[in-house]
């Protein structure tokens, strides 16, 4: 037994070495500080996970949490990406690995990210889309965080902005629910800037509210906020408040100085309240554009100077190169792409949703099917037990009346001329014998095994067998065998307690001619023969209303106690 112990205690503390007591795996001390700091300072965050090298974490869970970080980490610092590599291998060790959920939907998340970068907004769709699918109910950042990726890949295509605007209202959602100041002003900002053209107003208090959070968590972030809400204002017609926050912008935020955007509403707003020579001074300090959508901001405001100027071959010029490129940037809108990719997504979600509901159903069916078979079965057991106990019983009881029949053939040859009392005996046990052996033998030709269509109707019919039923006969003799034994108990019993039924009679008769209880308890198809000891004093006690035990009784009417 000790050793038995030792070997289970042994076992145990195994397992919990294996498993690490039930918690998740331990990684690298480095990288765990590097995920620290990824939020707030991503580019220390950065430069603690290339200080890692490969060689040196030969555990592969180290290696993929390593790949996560570098890559999350890059992107955090706009390195834009040329490879899939790192985030591939991430992505595949914990596909596999069950216990790591955030990190897995850090992983989709990423792969995604990697993927826009990449030049392929509908991969990166379906990437997103697994990461919602797979981060936990209370993963409030992540979840907010796929919404805010989705949203800004909506952004960037046509007609789109409904997609993009719900997914940031829920991603503000999810921000809010842990106190993410940081990625509630950008959802904010991105918010505003799409209700640009839907709705002005919404578009104003959104933008306001980012403003505000920046002045008291970051000032540095308004600036970007303020360049969008100087456009809102332009086509507001509110050229004052476009022309304030563009200056604003233009003298306060270096960070933002090379775009734009901003230069654009403020150049437009001059010309449009008059000032052409302050238009001219901003259109100096327009930096070189670096991407499509500054150049087309560019000539878009040179052609509107030029109109002003009444410079008409310069106005067609930039006019056309402006539009050159707007229609350019409407040809690599991958809008259909993307919308096709998430609707795909969706259907193949909803088909796997359903099939996981069939198969539930189908495994639920069966579970009940085999719990009712169970206790079906068990019911067959537990009637065929019962009747295995009821023959064994009857065949016990069969042998007392044998010993009981012999007792009184003895007693008969032993007297020259057999009394009437032994001879009515004599015939009620006999008979009693061969109903109880008529039984016995009905019951060998009992099917042992019940079908499971008909456990109920087979017990009945058992229950039908195991009945004793004793003719008129039978009592005739029995009492006439008590009366003469008792000197007329029996007949004064029945004429002086009329409270006593017929089955109290007959029971009082068996009582009296000192049958055992188990053979009593078969004459009057009673549940046990306990049943029969209680009777004893129920009736004398209660039914009869006498004071005493049913053995009492008897002892005092055969002494003349009561009168005959």
């Amino acid at each position: 037994m000790k050793h038995l112990l030792a070997v289970i205690v042994a076992v145990v503390g195994l397992v919990a070495v294996v498993t690490g007591c039930g918690g998740s795996p331990r990684y690298d001390a480095r990288l765990v500080a590097a995920d620290s700091l990824m939020h707030d300072v991503p580019d220390s965050a950065l430069a603690l996970v290339q200080a890692v090298d490969t060689a040196s974490v030969p555990h592969e869970g180290d290696r993929a949490y390593r790949d996560l970080l570098l890559t999350q980490a890059r992107y955090r610092c706009y390195i834009t990406a040329t490879t899939d590599s790192a985030i591939n291998r991430a992505l595949t060790y914990y596909r596999q690995h069950d216990g790591e959920r955030e990190k897995l939907t850090r992983a989709y998340i990423y792969k995604g990210a990697v993927m826009e970068e990449l030049g392929h907004p509908d991969s990166a769709m379906l990437y997103y889309k697994h990461a919602e699918a797979t981060a936990a109910p209370d993963d409030y950042f992540n979840l907010g965080y796929c919404k805010l990726r989705i949203a800004e890949l909506y952004q960037d295509q046509i007609s789109q902005d409904s997609s993009a605007i719900k997914r940031l209202k829920d991603a503000i959602y999810y921000f809010s629910s842990i106190s993410d100041t940081l990625h509630i002003i950008s959802a904010l900002g991105k918010l505003g800037s799409i209700c640009g053209t839907i709705n002005p107003d919404s578009s104003i208090i959104y933008l306001t509210q980012a403003i505000q959070l920046s002045l008291s968590y970051n000032p540095s972030l308004q600036y970007s906020h303020k360049s969008t809400l100087a456009g809102i204002y332009y086509y507001q017609k509110d050229y004052k408040n476009a022309i304030k926050l563009s200056m604003d912008v233009l003298n306060n935020g270096q960070d933002y100085s090379n775009e734009t955007q901003f230069y654009y509403y403020a150049i437009l707003s001059y010309l449009k309240l008059g000032h052409l020579d302050s238009a001219k001074q901003v259109m100096k300090l327009v930096p070189d554009p670096i991407d499509k959508v500054d150049s087309m901001n560019y000539y878009n405001a040179l052609a509107e100077i030029a109109n002003v100027e009444d410079n008409h071959i310069m106005y067609k010029e930039n006019n056309e190169l402006a539009h050159e490129i707007t229609e350019s940037l409407l040809s690599e809108s991958k809008k259909g792409k993307i919308t096709v990719a998430e609707k795909e997504y969706d259907k193949i979600q909803d088909k796997t949703e359903f099939e996981s509901k069939k198969n539930n159903g189908i495994k639920l069916f069966i579970s009940i099917f085999l719990i009712l078979l169970l206790i079906i079965i068990f019911i067959s057991y537990y009637a065929n037990c019962k009747l295995r106990n009821r023959i064994n019983e009857n065949s016990m009881i069969k042998h007392e009346l044998e010993n009981a029949l012999a007792d009184l053939k003895e007693q008969a040859n032993r007297n020259k001329t057999v009394s009437t009392l032994v001879a009515h005996r004599i015939t009620a046990l006999n008979y009693l014998y061969q109903d109880i052996r008529v039984r016995i033998n009905d019951e060998s030709k009992v099917k042992k095994v019940v079908p499971l269509s008909s456990v109920i109707k087979s017990m009945n019919e058992r229950n039908e067998i195991l009945n004793i039923k004793l003719d008129e006969k039978f009592w005739i003799d029995m009492k006439l065998s008590v009366d003469g034994e008792y000197n007329g108990i029996y007949s004064f019993v029945e004429s002086n307690y009329p409270n006593l039924s017929e089955k109290d009679l007959e029971l009082f008769c068996l009582l009296c001619a000192n049958l055992s209880p188990q053979i009593i308890k078969l004459c009057m198809n009673l549940s046990s023969a306990k049943t029969v000891t209680n009777y004893r004093s129920i009736i004398i006690k209660k039914k009869m209303g006498l004071d005493m035990s049913f053995d009492n009784f008897v002892q005092k009417y055969l002494d003349g106690d009561f009168s005959k």
